[in-house]
């Protein structure tokens, strides 16, 4: 009965991925599938097996319960640098053709043009997600505690993350946890935390 966390390993895909596409589900479908829900779930598993970039397992950790994940996160910060970007690159270009590449990449740009990366003293949050069935149960704010920890480990100030504005349950979950409203772009509302 003990909730642990740790890295994401390849294996852990599917109980993983579901999790990070309940996380942005309207976004990522957009961006990864074109409107089509299982071409973006088998982008996302390719992805996180591929263990590197922005949806590998390797820059993911999964809280675990009874051996078995019910939640995910993901964390980004400046000194990340040019090989996670080629990595983020790589799980792409190597699932879709060069045109589908093109387009992916061209509607990612679309949506993050408001979104604002994390500054040097900043730890970024993302694919934040918990099973459904184990919903307010803590496992949020444990991953959260976690992030934390890790924050202060890097030797960063601030965690930061986005939500979608209609995303209201998440919403109230931070503002919850005391993260303070920074910003509203995009559609997205920015919340910044101090560790």
């Amino acid at each position: 009965m003990t909730l642990t966390i740790r890295k994401g390993v390849p294996t852990d895909a599917a109980s993983a991925v579901p999790l990070i596409l309940s996380a942005a589900y309207e976004l990522l479908v957009s961006i990864f599938g074109d409107e089509d829900e299982e071409k973006t779930r088998a982008f996302l598993h390719h992805a996180w097996c591929k263990a590197q970039g922005q949806y590998g397992c390797q820059n993911h950790w999964v809280a675990v319960k009874d051996n078995n994940v019910v939640g995910v996160v993901t964390a980004w910060h400046t000194k990340l640098g040019s090989a996670f970007d080629r990595a983020t690159l790589d799980s792409i270009t190597t699932f879709y053709s060069l045109d589908e590449s093109m387009l992916v990449l061209m509607r990612n740009q679309a949506v993050s043009v408001g979104l604002v990366p994390p500054t040097p003293h900043e730890l970024m949050l993302g694919h934040i997600a918990v099973d459904t069935a184990h919903r307010k149960s803590g496992v949020g704010r444990f991953m959260i505690a976690h992030m934390i920890t890790h924050a202060r480990t890097l030797k960063k100030q601030t965690i930061v993350l986005d939500v979608q504005l209609s995303n209201i349950p998440a919403i109230r979950f931070y503002q919850r946890l005391n993260f303070s409203e920074l910003a509203v772009n995009s559609g997205f509302v920015r919340f910044s935390l101090n560790v």
